[in-house]
């Protein structure tokens, strides 16, 4: 029965998108059906070929152990501070104890060094020049477009729009809106590592579900925003996927600095936004009771409770199982209003729970993305600066790019449900 639900989620999905659409008699529904087919093709690869899928948990294993690397640096600079044990005894933070700043921020830190490191030897460009050209010969979109939707899969949302810097000033509406779309479909890789970390510290086993969430996102983005705003006008690189972006780096050693420089700039901003959104919602949620105690003294109104209204059809929808369904929708309402850190925190420390197994691979690969109201601020600054000339159409097609990450991410878990 959740599997046919999950099948009226998909109607609902592109539904929502068919209304949205600016020309609907210029959808191109050979690159809409080749894009869910390629959805589809990579979820039943990942999550349901047994070797695929072990070897993705493999990757996972691999991921536990960049953090437990991490440690050692956190260690050297955190060594002799107080930390609560995991059996709840103090102990130096150096012999094992758990500090979410300490720990998170050291493993962003070393992920984004290890990237810069592959950025500056070519890898990482030809690992996304392959994946964007095989894209790009099943779904038919623009290389550009193409390029900039499966890096967001590996780097930051701005990072990823660096890759085609050379063509942003000249790219149409619609490939920009793609481009905007796919990164906040999309996490970072270092993003991700954390998120399966935080997931194996819950007894989740999260990296095939997240990593497929990443793979699934490209094609998904590309889905929504064209069926949203089909592409009317020449693009420049149509059929066209070429990379050519130069290591910034002097050597080795200068892409690790940078890199460990940026992870740290990264690690502070999740900091700062936890602090900041987590305070702000303690002090909404005290208000909100409040006036609900006015009228029912027994009624204890939240955020939560307001989530979990709003967001149930299309958790629903999803064929997410009927236990989980009002968590499952509290989780979706955070990650798009507040951000996907907290929905992942809450999902982790199990402070909102989800029972059944369905719901978890329905709502990890739902809330795994930068699809939320600060991340458009984000992008419109950051691509901004590097195509100053397109600040208006960034400005004006920011909410049209939240509203299409965010049935992506939809998208892809309803799939992923389906095929369970």
């Amino acid at each position: 029965m959740e599997r046919f639900t999950g099948l009226i989620g998909i109607v609902l999905i592109l539904g929502l998108a068919y209304l949205a659409s600016n020309n609907r008699k210029a959808i191109n529904l050979r690159l809409v059906f080749s894009g869910l087919l390629l959805q589809l093709a990579i979820a039943v690869l990942v999550l349901k070929i047994p070797p695929v899928t072990a070897f993705f948990q493999y990757i996972g294993h691999g991921m536990e152990k960049i953090e437990m690397f991490a440690r050692q640096g956190a260690s050297f600079v955190y060594g002799g501070i107080a930390a609560m044990q995991f059996d709840g005894t103090v102990a130096n933070y150096a012999a094992g104890g758990f500090v979410f700043a300490f720990n998170i921020t050291a493993t962003i830190i070393l992920v984004c060094a290890l990237v810069a490191i592959l950025y500056h030897i070519g890898f990482m460009q030809k690992v996304i020049s392959v994946i964007a050209k095989a894209m790009n010969f099943v779904m038919r979109v623009s290389g550009a477009e193409a390029l900039s939707n499966v890096a967001s899969a590996f780097v930051g949302q701005v990072e990823a729009q660096v890759m085609i810097r050379p063509y942003l000033a000249g790219m149409t509406k619609s490939e920009l809106l793609a481009s905007m779309s796919g990164s906040l479909a999309c996490i970072a890789g270092g993003i991700l590592v954390v998120y399966v970390n935080m997931g194996a510290a819950a007894g989740y086993d999260l990296a095939p579900k997240l990593i497929a969430a990443s793979l699934m996102a490209a094609p998904g983005a590309l889905v929504i925003s064209k069926i949203v705003f089909p592409e009317t006008e020449e693009s420049q690189t149509l059929g066209d996927v070429k990379l050519e972006v130069k290591s910034p780096y002097i050597n080795i050693v200068d892409a690790i600095s940078h890199g460990a420089a940026d992870g740290f700039k990264i690690s502070m901003n999740v900091i700062a936004m936890l602090i900041g959104f987590i305070a702000l919602i303690a002090m909404v949620d005290w208000s909100l009771m409040k006036i609900a105690h006015i009228f029912n003294p027994d009624f204890n109104l939240s955020l939560n409770w307001i989530f979990g209204k709003i967001f149930y059809p299309m958790a629903w929808a999803m064929g997410v199982p009927g236990e989980d369904v009002n968590n499952v929708a509290t989780l979706l309402g955070q990650k798009l209003t507040i951000n996907e850190f907290v929905a992942f925190q809450n999902l982790a420390n199990k402070s909102i729970p989800i029972i059944s197994e369905k719901g978890l691979l329905v709502v990890s690969i739902a809330i795994c993305g930068f699809a939320n109201f600060s991340s458009v601020g984000m992008q419109i600054g950051g691509i901004g600066e590097l195509a100053p000339g397109r600040r208006a159409d960034l400005a004006r097609l920011g909410l049209k790019a939240l509203f299409c990450g965010t049935l992506a991410s939809y998208l892809s878990a309803t799939i992923a449900g389906i095929i369970y």
